[in-house]
């Protein structure tokens, strides 16, 4: 079984209104939000989400607010972590 590089909690966590941020390969970052559906963002460097400049924003991409969209949403991100090492 292949190692997961992004521990994205479950369901429960995003349906008690939390938001969820974490980094890949040090410099890497996402972060998902819950609401009426899941928006996840991504940005690149050492700065957090707060004080990162818009234009900054890399990639940003909405799914549907559901537990399965976890899936859609951690293979999302696989494909925007390989565009980033492919940059670098």
């Amino acid at each position: 079984m292949a190692e997961r590089i992004f521990d994205i909690p479950g369901f429960t966590f995003f349906a008690e209104k939390n938001n969820f941020s974490g980094s890949a390969l040090k410099t890497f970052n996402y972060k998902i939000w819950f609401g009426e559906e899941f928006t996840v963002r991504v940005w690149y460097g050492v700065n957090c989400f707060s004080c990162t400049a818009p234009e900054d924003i890399v990639a940003e991409k909405s799914f549907e607010f559901r537990a399965e969209s976890l899936v859609e949403i951690e293979k999302w991100l696989e494909g925007q972590l390989e565009e980033f090492k492919n940059k670098n």
